[in-house]
């Protein structure tokens, strides 16, 4: 069975990262203490980056059907888990390549040794016999000698000779006899040598065997290791991409059985602007009011009256985040990744738990609570009249409220609570603001 890993599919969802989580341990030996927590950390951090990406894709779905949306986001998980899958694959056909080819290698040099091994027992076997034969010699020509009376001495090579030719073939024979014993004495003396040497590397060869064989041992198992490894990424790889397909196809289901849902987003939309255009006009009417009064000729003097419009007091500065968390989804038009239409994105999300208060991003006046399909339970604050124009602020989704219409409320004070009402596919804060009722970008403020 092949483990070459299949063709990418392409991917249809608007996924801006790539997901890390790995789905299988390479073998390639035992890891050390603070390589497992170090490779345990990593994977927590992996989880963590696809939690949040997963977090931001339900937050965009705002305006979808809830079985639509779980729908969907099976599906976009399984897309962040598929490039992580093919790597890890590719990994464990890297892992097990380089068992394969350190198997082999561990082969090659055990033959080389075991071949070199052969030969020097052969040679040490030789070696001895030629010692064992060398000595004997010697021993007997020692025998020799002692039973004879010794060797002869040079004086009697001379004395005795019945000619001067015996003489000298006496005396010739006398040294070639010596030269012979040295001879023959330097011959084991260096047979002796040779022998011992190749007996030491052959001692040598032999416990480089053992721990080959220890080693081809240890190559066999993690080559085994790496063969289960691979053909589990093969296999997890293979049951993403079917799952893929199977998420693919009810998700097109169930985009025709919820195509209203489609329709209904654009008008929301507007219906959410014309409502606070409204309640901006009316502050505005409200504030210029109590201007007038305070404009108005006094017939003496008195001290300026405590409240009145609380937001006519605010100035450009002062402005916080509602929620202390990171801000995920910014002002502007933004495509919806299911029907794959343009909607204005009129605010600004914050992932946060259901529960958590939310305060006054700004000094200034509740004005109203409302509720609408689109927005959920919605808060919005009057921060009166700057450079000519009425600011308000507006919190949608809110589990509930913390503070009634018409109280004061100061920057950071708590006026509701994040929840996940109305066109929400989880708990987050759309914040908004606005000018005279038009929705401007809220980092122009906070």
């Amino acid at each position: 069975m092949s483990l070459r890993s299949p063709s990418v599919l392409h991917r249809p969802l608007a996924i801006a990262a790539t997901a890390m989580l790995v789905l299988t341990t390479m073998v390639a030996g035992p890891l050390s203490p603070a390589t497992a927590d170090g490779d345990k950390d990593q994977k927590i951090s992996e989880r963590a980056t696809i939690d949040q990406q997963l977090e931001d894709l339900r937050i965009d779905l705002g305006g979808v059907n809830d079985d639509l949306a779980d729908t969907y986001m099976a599906l976009a998980e399984t897309e962040l888990l598929i490039p992580q899958a093919q790597q890890d694959l590719e990994d464990a056909q890297a892992e097990l390549e380089a068992a394969q080819e350190n198997d082999r290698e561990i082969g090659e040099r055990l033959t080389a040794a075991q071949d070199e091994e052969e030969l020097l027992s052969g040679q040490v076997e030789s070696g001895r016999d030629e010692v064992d034969s060398s000595d004997e010699e010697l021993s007997q020509i020692a025998m020799d000698a002692y039973k004879g009376g010794g060797m002869p001495s040079p004086s009697s090579v001379y004395i005795g000779g019945g000619s001067p030719q015996d003489t000298v073939d006496r005396s010739m024979n006398y040294q070639l006899t010596l030269e012979s014993q040295g001879s023959r004495l330097d011959t084991l003396r260096s047979d002796q040598a040779v022998t011992e040497n190749s007996a030491d590397r052959l001692t040598a060869v032999r416990e480089e065997i053992d721990a080959l064989k220890a080693d081809a041992e240890d190559a066999v198992d993690r080559t085994a290791a790496a063969e289960d490894a691979a053909a589990t990424a093969k296999q997890d790889l293979d049951d993403l991409y079917a799952t893929q397909q199977t998420q693919r196809d009810d998700l097109e289901a169930k985009k025709a059985t919820y195509e209203e849902d489609e329709e209904s987003l654009e008008s929301r939309s507007s219906t959410l602007d014309e409502e606070i255009q409204e309640l901006a006009q009316q502050e505005r009417e409200r504030e210029e009011a109590e201007q007038a009064k305070k404009d108005k000729p006094k017939p003496a003097p008195a001290p300026a009256p405590n409240g009145g419009g609380g937001g006519s007091s605010s100035s450009s500065g002062g402005w916080v985040y509602p929620v202390n968390a990171r801000l995920n989804s910014n002002f502007g038009w933004r495509y919806h990744p299911i029907y794959h239409t343009r909607k204005l994105h009129a605010g600004v999300d914050f992932p946060v738990a259901c529960g958590v208060p939310v305060g006054a991003a700004h000094s200034g006046r509740v004005l109203a609570h409302t509720y609408n399909s689109g927005a959920g339970n919605k808060l919005i604050l009057s921060h009166g009249i700057q450079n000519g124009k009425l600011i308000t602020s507006s919190y949608h989704h809110l589990q509930g409220y913390a503070a009634p219409v018409g109280a004061q409320v100061s920057a950071g004070d708590p006026v509701g609570y994040v929840g996940t009402t109305g066109s929400s596919t989880g708990c987050h804060l759309h914040f908004e603001i606005q000018e005279d009722g038009n929705s401007v970008n809220p980092t122009n403020y906070i």
